[in-house]
């Protein structure tokens, strides 16, 4: 961020991060997504990525670093039901560990076996 704001056609408080050419209106998603972000997607192999797998892996990130979901939800302009219901991903570490529970429960040597 502090080498953009170096380079940046306006760096004050509230600029905007993909500025527009007439610096009235902000640039549209499409438009930014056409000259900044797909180009150098491209450039290094991931073409296929939209703004649909990057909602999803912040998600995912969000999720897996603890954060608050609401904080997640609102930063991606949903509730927190649709957020864990439609984005939210369990990351794969935690699939696994919930795995090895139920293995051990079904073997008898976990907390959940000695319940049985």
């Amino acid at each position: 961020m502090s080498e953009w704001k170096n380079n940046a056609v306006a760096s004050c408080r509230g600029a905007w991060i993909f500025p527009p050419e007439n610096m009235r209106t902000p640039m549209s998603k499409d438009n930014c997504w056409r000259r900044w972000i797909a180009p150098r997607l491209r450039s290094v192999g991931l073409e296929w990525v939209n703004f649909q797998v990057m909602r999803r892996k912040h998600c995912d990130l969000v999720q897996g670093n603890k954060i608050n979901p609401k904080v997640d939800a609102d930063q991606l302009g949903h509730s927190v039901d649709v957020n864990l219901n439609a984005y939210a991903r369990t990351p794969l570490n935690l699939r696994k560990e919930a795995v090895n529970v139920l293995e051990a429960a079904i073997q008898g040597s976990g907390p959940a076996g000695r319940l049985m």
